[in-house]
């Protein structure tokens, strides 16, 4: 195209030409006439100055066109490249087809998703480049070539050469080109990747799907929501819910007032958790979590205890709390629970009642096991092994002192003939007797069985039965001594008498005096053994009262004052003032504590001295009073002391060997006990032991001989 000069230009051009004219003529008429020459040139150059103006304007006007041209094309191929620019960095793919669907353009996104250089399309048909493809395109870019209204492919699968054997996915618009002229140019189609976006798609069915299995599946349902200023909203549930309460999962759709949660949310929730329920999930914190159980009323009615925890997220841009919660079914294990603790509740009170049982058996009772091992014991087995409990201890390290250490061989010879044994067994140091049974059993439909120890203490029995017999001979013993001591009497007063005649007679010849000093002392030894002959075979009666004993122990050590002095042993005694009443036959006991006293001033060498003691004390929870005579002589000899009670033995010169069996039948009229043994400093120590009025008489305890 040729541009025309402008009205400004054309104006230009006028303007000089009738200034060009304007000259002319007046330079012809200022001077003479022209020649013919002269007129020849100055028209010719009025004509060249009239025709070269214009040439001048229009060649100035088509270098200006030339420019503007110029810049026209530089323009269009700066938007050629912007275009082609633009198109190469795209991410969707776009390509020209012309009429003949051959293409003309391909950008470098559509290029990469078909897996070939741009240059491999252009001229080609679309059947030409990917014959697959190109079929499935043929019929759309014809379709768009017909109408003006797009064509769109929501999903395309294809396959290309960049991912052979592997289907793509595509969203396709294909749209009709017309030029300046409304003629039909081609078609423009427009390709996505849809790929990606469809895989996770599908991924994301296939998780939801086994989301909704595995909910499904599971016996707890989950629900959640969003927790705002302490208000729940936005709640879901996952249908198991009907399943666990009975209430259809529609119920738990619709929100409750001021978009809270269901009503069904906390009304089904029991009166009496209900409060603590709503407050533990309302006052959750970010990032808490909170664990409950409480129970729930099913649409049934039944009442159903659940387990709910609760989970709560760290607030979002909104500020508000995710909270997911887990609700599981305990009523069975509840239940189970209940049944587990009242039966753990009744074994306990069983085993509490058994074992009050086993522990109020008197005897001493062990169970082993078949090798040995200590598995159970009462409580009077415990106090034999020192107040300890061995069990789970094999016997054989447990048993340090009888009657247990005796039951080794028992236990051993058990394993063999697995049926039952009695043995008796003493303990020396205490002078304790037992009588130890023991016993195999079986467990019935078990292999487990178990040795049976019992272990009956026999000593008070054996003192019994030893001072029954001895009673049985004193009473035998006793009528014949009587008699005797009755005939002797008589014979022994007319000794008496006729020596004291004679002496009368006689006179006090110095050669009898030693002849009737021996008849008088044999007589009064006599005399002596006849009265304790009579206080040995005398029957038991007497005069009892309740009172102190302390008058009747400063009596025999009065007694024996004036003997001590004449030996050379000094006596001292301290009694307690205020000791509890005894019930006492007091001439009797005052001869007791005298034949102790007198027993322990001859047995003291000179210069020495007896100690009497007098307190009140508690054992085997009851009260007695003490009475302690400690002398400083050579002691009893061990192999003496099981029979210093017997009757007529005596160590002592001159003795009659009848004192302390009278002590000790008194002692036991008195339901008392007497105790020998050496102290550790020397010397010899008799304890006797009275019970106090204030306790009932009992059976004389087991260690009344111990030492």
């Amino acid at each position: 195209m040729h541009a025309f000069p402008s009205r400004r230009q054309m104006l230009l051009a006028v303007v000089l030409a009738a200034a060009s004219a304007a000259l002319i003529e007046w330079a012809w008429s200022g001077s003479a006439p022209p020649s013919p020459l002269a007129r020849v040139v100055g028209t010719a150059t009025l004509v060249l100055v009239c025709a070269g103006i214009p040439a001048l304007v229009l060649a100035r006007a088509r270098e200006h066109t030339q420019r503007e041209r110029d810049a026209a094309l530089r323009s269009a191929g700066d938007s050629s490249a912007l275009r082609d620019a633009i198109m190469d960095v795209t991410p969707v793919g776009f390509a020209f087809f012309d009429r003949n669907l051959r293409y003309i353009h391909v950008n470098a996104a559509l290029a990469a998703m078909n897996g070939l250089p741009a240059g491999g399309h252009l001229g080609r048909h679309v059947t030409e480049v990917m014959p697959e493809l190109g079929r499935m395109l043929a019929p759309r870019l014809r379709h768009a070539l017909e109408t003006d209204d797009p064509v769109q492919d929501t999903c395309l699968e294809v396959e290309t050469p960049a991912a052979p054997g592997e289907s793509r996915f595509w969203f396709g618009s294909y749209t009709r080109v017309r030029g300046s002229g409304g003629e039909v140019l081609g078609v423009i189609a427009a390709l996505s990747e849809l790929t990606e976006r469809m895989r996770a798609e599908q991924s994301l069915q296939e998780h939801e799907g086994r989301l909704e299995v595995l909910t499904r599946s599971l016996p707890d349902y989950l629900w959640g929501g969003k927790l705002r200023d302490g208000r729940l909203r936005d709640f879901y549930c996952t249908p198991v819910i009907e399943r666990t309460t009975g209430y259809p999962a529609s119920a738990f759709s619709e929100p409750g007032p001021n978009g809270g949660p269901p009503p069904l949310w906390s009304d089904m929730v029991h009166p009496e958790d209900r409060a603590r329920y709503r407050q533990s999930i309302e006052a959750l914190a970010p990032g808490s979590e909170v664990e409950l159980e409480h129970r729930l009323i099913c649409a049934d009615g039944r009442v159903r205890w659940v387990r709910s925890r609760a989970t709560a997220s760290a607030r979002d841009l909104q500020g508000e709390l995710h909270v997911g919660c887990v609700v599981t079914d305990i009523t069975d294990r509840y239940l189970a629970d209940e049944l587990r603790q009242r039966l753990h509740d009744s074994f306990r009170r069983s085993a509490h009642e058994w074992r009050r049982t086993f522990d109020a058996v008197a005897s001493p009772l062990v169970v082993l096991g078949a090798d040995g091992t200590i598995h159970r014991l009462n409580a009077a087995a415990c106090i034999l092994f020192g107040g300890l409990d061995p069990s789970g201890q094999p016997l054989h390290t447990a048993a340090g002192t009888p009657p247990w250490s005796n039951a080794l061989p028992l236990v051993d010879e058990l394993r063999r003939t697995r049926g039952s044994l009695t043995r008796e067994v003493k303990d020396p140091h205490f002078r304790r007797t037992w009588e130890l049974s023991a016993a195999w059993v079986d467990e019935v439909g078990s292999e487990d069985s178990r040795i049976i120890l019992v272990a009956n203490e026999v000593t008070r029995l054996l003192e019994l039965q030893a001072s029954l017999r001895r009673s049985e001979t004193m009473a035998a013993m006793g009528a014949i001594v009587a008699g005797v001591a009755h005939e002797v009497r008589n014979p022994l007063f007319s000794i008496s008498a006729v020596v004291d005649a004679v002496e009368v007679t006689v006179g006090k010849r110095t050669e009898l005096a030693p002849y009737l000093d021996v008849l008088r002392g044999e007589v009064k030894r006599l005399n002596h053994l006849t009265q304790e002959l009579f206080e040995y075979g005398r029957p038991t009666r007497g005069e009892w009262v309740d009172g102190p004993i302390q008058g009747v122990v400063e009596e025999a050590v009065a007694a024996c004052v004036l003997g001590a002095e004449k030996g050379g042993v000094t006596v001292t005694s301290s009694l307690e003032t205020r000791l509890p009443d005894v019930r006492m036959d007091a001439r009797r006991l005052f001869h007791v504590f005298r034949n102790v006293l007198e027993n322990a001033v001859q047995y003291s060498p000179a210069g020495t001295t007896v100690r009497v003691a007098t307190e009140s004390v508690e054992e085997d929870g009851r009260p007695w009073v003490r009475c302690t005579v400690k002398d400083t002589g050579p002691g009893f000899r061990e192999e003496d002391i099981p029979h210093v009670f017997e009757p007529f033995f005596s160590k002592r010169r001159g003795g009659t060997g009848l004192g302390l069996s009278i002590v000790q039948r008194i002692v036991e009229e008195h339901q008392g006990l007497i105790r020998l043994r050496n102290h550790p400093e020397g010397g010899a120590e008799v304890t006797l032991l009275l019970p106090a009025v204030c306790s009932q008489p009992a059976a004389l305890p087991l260690d009344s001989l111990a030492s």
